[in-house]
């Protein structure tokens, strides 16, 4: 990106800048911005903009509104990249293994989706719909699981990760056949439907890095870039499952933000057991085979075999934990 044109599109005079990974921190004469890149057609991130308005014009507090150019446009364009503004917070990372700031996540998500309701997308974006659409989606993931199963052994060596992904196929796939179909006998699709009717809106990346705790004390969420309109049980569930990976897995962990979020946001016995069968699909176990069989991410082999022996270190923990969770 040419820093002069940034200057003249936003009117500001840049004194210095740092990058964080695909961020930039900006030191300007109208204060610190936050410059980011995002790979995002902007009809999607008209959606974006508008969705964080909405919370702002709604009282929402966490959120941070963007800042637009001197043409009043919300996002430069570069290829197939956007780059947008806003102000820098300091603040640092929220830790979800501290009770308070946990408690302060789980309050600023549940008022974001209260805040969300009645959201219409305005004319000329395109927002991702997921109303409805989970069976679907874990249908295809489902499928593709099987799909990695034949790739491996089409081949004529198994590599490394070969040999830890492949014995651990037919488990997840038993696994994610239940969740389907726990999915297709339950409320799921009036629950779904209502959150439409409602509006309802994701921010769909519930990791603690996106929580932000200013010096002030006050909790920010950021990175609304995989925002999505589908019910705010998808946030609950991840948020979650964020809280028990890595060998945590605990049932009393889980009802404890769950209670604790529906002190702001009730959750019915309904919501409750849709929450249930989202998180019984192995999504982790899902993801890492599309990273490497399909995606072929640019990681070395360490960092793949480090994410998968994650998930295959949490395998029984998390299966114990399923077979209480339904249960209860």
């Amino acid at each position: 990106m040419d820093w002069e044109y940034v200057e003249k599109e936003y009117d500001l005079k840049i004194y210095n800048l740092e990058k964080f990974k695909n961020v930039y921190k900006l030191e300007t004469d109208k204060g610190t911005k936050c410059f980011k890149k995002a790979h995002a057609r902007p009809s999607y991130f008209l959606f974006v903009f508008s969705a964080v308005e909405y919370l702002i014009q709604r009282g929402f507090r966490g959120a941070i509104a963007y800042n637009r150019t001197v043409h009043g446009d919300i996002c430069l364009v570069e290829d197939e990249y956007i780059y947008y503004m806003l102000p820098w917070i300091e603040s640092r990372q929220c830790r979800f293994k501290r009770e308070e700031e946990l408690k302060q996540a789980i309050n600023t998500a549940a008022h974001l989706h209260i805040a969300s309701e009645g959201f219409i997308p305005p004319e000329g974006s395109k927002p991702r719909i997921h109303y409805g659409k989970w069976p679907e989606r874990f249908n295809k993931r489902y499928s593709e699981i099987i799909l990695f199963k034949q790739i491996i052994e089409d081949k004529y060596e198994k590599d490394a990760f070969d040999e830890i992904y492949y014995p651990l196929i037919e488990y997840y796939l038993e696994q994610g056949y239940e969740a389907i179909k726990l999915l297709q006998n339950s409320p799921y699709m009036d629950i779904s439907e209502e959150s439409r009717k409602k509006g309802q809106f994701c921010h769909h990346d519930m990791a603690e890095h996106n929580f932000l705790l200013t010096f002030q004390g006050d909790m920010k969420i950021i990175d609304f870039d995989y925002c999505i309109m589908d019910t705010r049980l998808h946030d609950v569930a991840s948020l979650v499952i964020r809280n028990m990976k890595r060998g945590i897995w605990d049932i009393d962990k889980a009802y404890f933000i769950l209670n604790e979020y529906s002190k702001y946001n009730p959750i019915s016995n309904r919501d409750l057991e849709i929450i249930k069968y989202f998180m019984t699909f192995p999504q982790d176990f899902w993801q890492i085979g599309l990273q490497y069989y399909v995606e072929e991410q640019p990681w070395t082999m360490e960092v793949f075999l480090s994410r998968l022996n994650t998930t295959k270190n949490d395998k029984d923990l998390r299966h114990n934990f399923l077979q209480k969770f339904l249960k209860f």
